[in-house]
């Protein structure tokens, strides 16, 4: 785990939990974007990771305002990531993932509560 700007991200190599979660996103098969690339999976990922660093519970709720763009022979993923609390409260999250659609290397760089 390493922390950059007060902010701590950790690289999600492998299946955390079995049964739990795997980094590697895999899209259906008539997406009509590249494979990897679904907000939802990379929101959902990020809740996850954070949850994992963190020691939360929120649950994922939904994404809004996703963009893509490539970066450092990856794609970094910025999106407005919205989470439930344990009381059912929910919050936006600023998100910034960074990956490689199709491996297991992803990271989490970002994950800023923004209301």
């Amino acid at each position: 785990m390493r922390s950059l700007a007060g902010v701590s991200f950790i690289v999600l190599a492998v299946v955390v939990v079995a049964g739990a979660a795997s980094a590697r996103f895999v899209d259906p098969p008539d997406a009509d974007v590249p494979a990897g690339t679904h907000p939802l999976q990379i929101g959902r990922f990020a809740v996850l990771v954070y949850n994992l660093n963190r020691g939360a519970k929120l649950k994922y709720v939904g994404v809004s305002n996703s963009d893509r763009h490539p970066h450092q022979g990856g794609v970094r993923y910025k999106m407005v990531v919205t989470a439930a609390d344990a009381s059912g409260a929910t919050a936006q999250y600023q998100v910034v993932v960074w990956g490689i659609p199709g491996t297991f290397q992803w990271m989490l760089l970002e994950f800023k509560k923004i209301n």
